[in-house]
């Protein structure tokens, strides 16, 4: 038990120094003001949604019904169920990327309706929204 905890733990301190590392690396390459800004709200739309998707609502739902088809129907209705399950997760997030992407100042308006008042800066947090979404 030790160990796996040391595990967990070894694991989830080097993700929180990679991710200070990967703090001090942005804010050393784009330095405070405008462009940074328009960074971090860009990243936190594909964050929020990929949250809700992948590891928050979804995840929670979809474990325990395969857990239950894996258990009353067996290993290959499991995986046809998995399969059926991300060909539906695949077209609804392609086609609502689609849709982000061609509403994208409509949805950054709602996020950052402050950055509307120095439109430079919100025509970048656009761009670069429209460039980190697909990371969801």
């Amino acid at each position: 038990m030790f160990k796996s905890i040391a595990t967990v733990g070894g694991w989830t301190m080097g993700s929180r120094v990679l991710g200070f590392v990967r703090d001090i690396l942005i804010a050393g390459l784009l330095g405070a003001g405008q462009v940074t800004d328009a960074f971090f709200v860009a990243l936190q739309l594909p964050n929020i949604f990929r949250r809700l998707f992948a590891e928050g609502a979804f995840n929670a739902a979809f474990v325990p019904l395969f857990a239950g088809e894996l258990t009353e129907s067996g290993r290959e209705a499991a995986r046809a169920f998995a399969e059926r399950v991300l060909g539906v997760m695949a077209l609804v997030l392609i086609v609502f990327s689609v849709l982000v992407e061609i509403f994208m100042p409509e949805v950054m308006g709602v996020i950052a309706g402050g950055f509307r008042d120095d439109p430079e800066k919100f025509a970048l947090a656009v761009d670069f929204a429209r460039l980190t979404f697909p990371y969801l």
